[in-house]
């Protein structure tokens, strides 16, 4: 089971792993796909504006030019067959045109506030709404810009030369300072998607980890109870069968004082045995939520005393009880299962007691509480094992001695019933000092 769970682990990092590379390298991909549409419709746009600046610029020339000339222009027009009508240019006229296109393409040189404008509204058609800086740059040197540091433009998304046959080695730098976080939004659903995918893997691959985790303890729990079972229930029955076997092949039937008392040992060994048939149908019928409790009013104190009184007549040499009891304190509980909660109690400071085990039990109220403790003197509880005593089928380890009997069941039922009623249970112990066990149920009001 632990080869087996080591290779799924293994393999289920692996395929993890994969798939977060994978993932990484498909934004990675996209990102750069990403960033290049953003600088060709930045550079396009660019292109856009400064063309358009070179025919405002070259038309307001001639329309300027033909205001302050002495002959103007002069458009002919000539009435075809089919009503058609046809415009003629005098060629001297034509060569004008033609030389100041040609004087306004060496002299133009846009100012960088009007490219500025217009290269906001045309990224703004495209829905590109990032703030961005412009720059003159002639030979390689920044001479102007709107905004940002020279060295910024070095990273120019955006690069067009400027119009004018004078300006060849002038260009415009656009630079989008926030441009990474642009494309980033621009890919929202692209990374969501991708960290859905890799959360719901992830999610998953520890989910199952726990449940693989959790099924391999409870293989263990299982396997350790069968074991504990097995030997806890064969105890008995060899006794009673011993018992038996004398009585009947060692004439022990003709002494009533040996068959009473291999009668006796029968009972209590049968009774021992009924006890723990009932203490695992009571875990498995309070799991199943089929219990139910038939409260009444009594008085907590008074049935702590009923039941220690209870196993001291049962067990005379085994126990001595010291009681601290502050009562009357009553609750509105079940009080079948409150007196099974006490006597799982009185039960544990027996078994985990050296000799006669000695039991403090008080009761008493405290605020909204009534609040009883049971205490005894035996072996304790390191912390480790405390985080663990209240789990089914845990049983604090007493090495391969087993003179501590029971499927570890006991407190597991006593903190169901206890927690049931509104309560709390806990517990102070220290190794060699003993354990003291405190209950907390609503009082009555």
């Amino acid at each position: 089971m632990k080869g087996n769970l080591r290779y799924i682990i293994i393999m289920m990092s692996v395929a993890l792993v994969g798939i977060i590379i994978f993932q990484a390298y498909w934004i990675s991909n996209s990102y750069d796909l990403h960033n290049r549409m953003f600088r060709n419709e930045v550079n396009r746009a660019l292109e856009n504006v400064l063309n358009e600046e070179i025919e405002v610029s070259t038309i307001g020339s001639i329309f300027e030019s033909q205001d302050t000339a002495s002959s103007p222009l002069v458009i002919q027009s000539q009435r075809q067959q089919g009503d058609q009508e046809k415009y003629f240019i005098d060629r001297d006229d034509l060569e004008k045109i033609i030389n100041q296109i040609v004087v306004g393409l060496a002299t133009i040189h846009p100012e960088i506030g009007d490219i500025e404008a217009k290269y906001r509204t045309e990224l703004k058609t495209l829905g590109i709404t990032t703030p961005f800086f412009l720059a003159f740059s002639d030979n390689g040197v920044i001479y102007t810009h709107t905004g940002g540091e020279p060295r910024q433009f070095i990273k120019s998304q955006a690069v067009q030369k400027l119009p004018g046959i004078a300006m060849s080695r002038e260009k415009v730098m656009a630079f989008f300072p926030e441009n990474r976080s642009f494309i980033l939004k621009r890919m929202w659903l692209t990374l969501f998607a991708s960290v859905l995918l890799i959360s719901l893997t992830a999610g998953s691959f520890f989910y199952m980890l726990t449940a693989l985790v959790r099924q391999r303890k409870l293989s263990e729990i299982k396997n350790d109870f069968i074991n504990n079972m097995t030997h806890e229930l064969k105890t008995p029955i060899a006794t009673v069968s011993a018992a038996m076997e004398a009585l009947v092949n060692f004439n022990a039937l003709d002494d009533k004082t040996r068959s009473l008392r291999y009668i006796d040992l029968s009972r209590k060994e049968l009774n021992r045995l009924s006890g723990m048939v009932e203490n695992v149908l009571r875990i498995s019928t309070f799991e199943k939520q089929k219990l139910t409790f038939f409260k009444e009013t009594f008085d907590v104190c008074q049935l702590m005393e009923e039941t220690a009184q209870k196993f001291g007549l049962q067990n005379p040499d085994e126990v001595e009880f010291s009681f601290d009891l502050n009562g009357p304190c009553y609750i509105h509980a079940d009080k079948f299962h409150i007196q099974n909660v006490i006597s799982n109690l009185f039960d544990n400071a027996i078994k985990y007691s050296q000799g006669t085990a000695v039991i403090d039990v008080s009761c008493s109220r405290s605020s909204e509480y009534i609040v009883f403790t049971v205490k005894d003197h035996g072996v304790g509880i390191t912390k480790e094992q405390q985080q663990h005593i209240f789990e089914k089928f845990y049983r604090v380890p007493t090495g391969d001695l087993h003179a501590v009997k029971g499927f570890g069941l006991g407190l597991a039922y006593v903190r169901q019933i206890v927690e049931a009623h509104g309560g709390t249970i806990g517990v102070k112990s220290q190794p060699g000092q003993g354990s003291e066990f405190t209950i907390a149920i609503p009082e009555i009001q």
